[in-house]
Parts: C-alpha cells; structure tokens; sequence
C-alpha cells in the first residue's frame, strides 16, 4: 500500500507538472509572454487539479477496495474465493504498476484480513473526504501566500513619469518636410516670420505660410501683377506683418499690413515720393513704423491710421529704421553727420539722440533695439565701419569693428562692408554674437564680444565649414547653423561658447544651403528658410 501511495504521489506530481504547463503555454499565446507570477501561478493551479484529482481517485480505489461483496457467486462457485479472486487482480495491477511481486502477495494477504473484520466503508468514505478538503485548504493557503509574496515582476501598467535617462535614445533628427524651390535662380526673399506653429516665407511674388510640423501651406498672399515684395518687416508683432511691394525701377512705395492668422490685408497704404527707405520698415507692437521719403511715420497696426510722425530736417535723409512696442531706433544723416534717434512707439516722443562717429555718406541698419545695437559703414575708406552699442540713455558702449583681427563680420543688408555676405548678429543678454570669417572663404568662426565695452569674450571655430546663420532657443542655447559637405546642420552651444550637442539630419541632400539662409528654432525643431536658390536648395525646409 505504501509503494501504490508513493506511486500514486509520483503520477499526481506529474500530472500537475504536464496541466500546469499546459496553461501556462496557452496564456502565452493568448496574452503574450507572462512574467515568472504568472508562470509560477498558472502552474501551481495545474498541479492543485491533478492534486485534488488524484485525492479523488485515491478515494474511489480505496471504497472500492473496503466494500463488501454483495453481489453473490452468479456460478455457483465460492464466494469468497471469487472476492479473493477479484482483489487479486486489482493488486496485480497494482503490483505491475510498482514493479514488485512480493507486493501483490500482501495485497491477497491484506483482502482476507479485509473479508474477517466489519465491514464498514463509512470511515474509510469520511477520511477520505477530510483528507482531500483539508489538501485543498491548504492548496489555497500556498497560492495566496504565492500570490501576496511573491516579487513583482509583471510590468507596471499604472501612468508613471520614466526618467529620461532610461528612456529610448531619440530617433535621428531628420528633414521632416521641405519646399522646392520657385522663381528664377537668383531670386532674393526679402525676408521670414517665425509665428510659433507657422512660419511665413517671403518672396518676390508674395509671402507663403506653412505649418512648422508637417509643411503643409496655410496661407498666401500673392503680390499684385508686375510687382515685387520689395520690404518685410524683421518680426510680426501682435499678430500683424508689414510688407511693400514696388515695381522695377519704382521705389517701394506700397504699404500693406497682413494678419498673420490667415493672411488677410488689413490695410494698404500708397506712400509718396520715394516711398520706403531700405532697412526703414518695423513693427513694434500695435504700431506700425516707416522711414519715409519726408518723415518717420507710425500708424495703427490694425487700422493704418496715422499716430504720430516726425518730419525730417531740412537736408537729412533717413537712413534706417525699426521698433519694439517700447521703443523705435530711428537713423538720419544730415550733411556729412548722422545721428541716433530713440523714441517712444506709442507716442513718437524723443527718448534721447546721439550723434554718430561718422564724417561722410553712412550706410546703417537697426540690429537691435533693446539694447540700441547699430551697424554702420562710412564711404571713407578710413572712417567707422562698425557695429555700435548703446547703453539705456544712448551712451556709446561698444564698438565692434566690421574688420579687425577677428577677421570680418556678416552684417545685415545693404551695409558695403565686412565679409560683404548678408546676415544678422545675435544679442544674447550681454554679449553681441557674430558670424566671422577668418581663414576660410566663408564665416567659420562665431564670435561673442561684450555690450559693456566691445572686449571679445569668447569664441567658437568651425574647421571646413561654413557658419551661416545664429538663433536663440527656447532653453537659452545658441544654434548656430553649419554648412557641410553633407548639407545643413546644427551646433548648439551654451551662453560660455561651449558645444552642447549636434543635429545632424539624415535625408542631407534635402538640407542644402544657399549662401543666404536664415534659421528659426520652433517647437520641436528648426526651420531653415534660404532666401535664394543657386543651385536648386529647397526655400524652406524643416529639421525635426
């Protein structure tokens, strides 16, 4: 008996081992691979069902074994050697099973002693049944305690913040989408918006509006039959962009304010004599402001309405122009002289003037306003070429010079000096950024020089590459746009000049540079737009 319960115990085992698997192999299928909880788990049911199975097997052997015969000799024979007879058939199976033939000879002696005692199977029935109940009780007991102890492994399906740094690495930045480019080969773009989650684009025959994530067109404008874009204001402020167009050998006389929203004309209006003075047209705020033929003009940026104006004296010209919602910077020369102009936008009063360090004909441009930053190019050869800085009450403070030691700056249009490629340096905080062209053919060298006193604070260089354009990112850093063998990419640095990082795209041949592009950072990415196409490079392009 002993040997049939080891046996027995051994076939339950088994049994549990071969079911448990068998679930766990269709809940793989059925989930996908489970963690070693649900292994253990699954597997432990299988073998608690083999378990209370083979209990319940014990139990039927086991009544069949103890119960009387009643059924009687139906030939005539001995009962009780028929009863001896049929025991000992079930206990030389029983004997087969466990390999033993001496086994089989107790289970013949254990029948008789069974024949001589009172017959009774209820005892043995009830045994049975507590036995099985009190296995399953503490089957349970062992799958909850497996259940509450064991460690998790299952993943985690609660909304968590993961770390960055055991996130995914980043897909390689890309060229997300591009625009081929129109219009003849030397076309030059007066000039771009960036509106957040659109950029404008503009060009000779009108402006164009793309979504920053996808390209897709929003808006257009379309400039009149044999008119050009001629201006384009350097930002859009309040939702409002000024333009100008001019035919050939016209002046660029025709204002018109766009909402950026959805290109709609607010407003036009026909400027007289010569019309708009290059480097004269700035939005500041709801204020729209022009360097005209006669005076310096603001009107309402959503009306046109005039709000104030300061004519010219008698014999000055203006030279530049442009405003925040502050401030407007405005440039006269007269005679032989030039000076500074600062004024309040919303009412034209004069904040302060400071007269130039120049002596002859002067070409300037604003490049900033707040802080007051100048560039300004004299005709004599052997006066002041350079970009000026300008404290809060107009106090000279810096002076960069256009070429020096450092090599030779990109400066904004229309200043004959410098590197002679067009470009506008960066104000970040307290320092000036430029883009220098040193040893190479092209700017190669980034350079940050001190608003406080003009003494170069650092710098960056670029072997075998040119250095096109400069932004601010949101986050603070410099991106500085790099033309390589492969196409456009960008180097990203901290306020000291140190490299933070490089994106460089796949999909180059989609990144190309022209030898005017301008670079405008973007939620998620950058967008490139080359003010003119030479050899076939998209007129815009996105890097994401």
């Amino acid at each position: 008996m002993r040997a049939r319960a080891a046996a027995l115990t051994v076939a339950v085992l088994l049994c549990g081992a071969v079911i448990g698997a068998a679930v766990a192999l269709v809940a793989t299928g059925a989930r996908g691979t489970p963690g070693a909880t649900t292994c253990a788990l699954l597997w432990g049911v299988g073998l608690i069902v083999a378990f209370l199975a083979g209990f319940a097997v014990r139990g039927r052997v086991s009544r069949w074994a103890d119960a009387p015969d009643t059924t009687g000799d139906t030939t005539g024979g001995n009962a009780p050697l028929d009863a001896v007879d049929a025991v000992d058939a079930v206990d030389a199976v029983d004997a087969v099973d466990a390999a033993d033939a001496v086994e089989a000879a107790d289970a013949v002696e254990a029948a008789e002693k069974a024949r001589a005692a009172p017959k009774s199977a209820e005892p043995s029935w009830r045994g049975t049944t507590a036995r099985s109940a009190l296995a399953f009780v503490v089957c349970l007991c062992l799958v909850g305690g497996l259940w509450a102890l064991w460690p998790g492994d299952e993943p985690d399906r609660r909304p968590t913040a993961k770390a960055s740094a055991g996130a995914e690495p980043p897909a390689k930045p890309t060229v997300a989408w591009h625009v081929a480019a129109t219009g003849d080969r030397y076309d030059e773009g007066p000039g771009a918006w960036g509106l957040g989650d659109t950029v404008v684009q503009g060009r000779v025959d009108g402006l164009s509006a793309y979504g920053v994530r996808d390209g897709a067109v929003r808006w257009s404008v379309p400039a009149p039959a044999r008119e050009a874009v001629c201006a384009m204001s350097p930002g859009a402020a309040q939702g409002v962009g000024l333009i100008a167009y001019g035919k050939h050998d016209k002046p660029c006389a025709t204002l018109v304010a766009v909402r950026t929203s959805d290109g709609r004309k607010l407003w036009t209006r026909h400027l007289k004599g010569d019309g708009l003075t290059a480097g004269g047209l700035g939005s500041g705020g709801s204020t729209a402001v022009t360097a005209e033929d006669d005076a310096l003009r603001a009107r309402s940026a959503e009306t046109g309405t005039e709000r104030w104006h300061r004519s010219l004296a008698q014999g000055c010209e203006p030279r530049a122009a442009d405003a925040d919602a502050a401030r407007t910077l405005f440039v006269e020369q007269c005679g032989s002289g030039a000076r500074l102009i600062a004024l309040d936008t919303r009412t034209g009063r004069e904040q302060w003037t400071r007269r130039l360090p120049v002596e002859s004909k002067t070409a300037a441009a604003v490049v900033s306003v707040t802080p007051a930053v100048l560039a300004v190019s004299e005709d004599d050869r052997r006066g002041t070429r350079a970009l000026l800085g300008f404290d809060e009450r107009g106090a000279p403070t810096a002076t960069v010079p256009l070429s020096g030691p450092d090599g030779d700056v990109v400066v904004p249009k229309g200043i004959p000096a410098g590197t002679g490629r067009e470009g506008r340096p960066l104000v970040y905080g307290d320092l000036l950024l430029t883009l220098t062209e040193r040893k190479e053919l092209v700017p190669d060298v980034v350079v940050a020089h001190s608003l406080k006193d003009g003494h170069k604070v650092w710098e960056y260089r670029t072997e075998g590459v040119s250095t096109d354009a400069l932004a601010r990112e949101a986050d603070g850093r410099i991106a500085v746009l790099i033309s390589t063998v492969d196409g456009g990419q960008i180097v990203l640095l901290d306020g000291s000049g140190a490299e933070h990082g490089r994106i460089e795209p796949t999909h180059a041949e989609d990144a190309a540079l022209s030898i005017r592009p301008e670079l405008i950072p973007v939620r998620g990415g950058h967008v490139v737009v080359n003010h003119m196409s030479m050899s076939g490079e998209p007129a815009v392009f996105s890097l994401r």
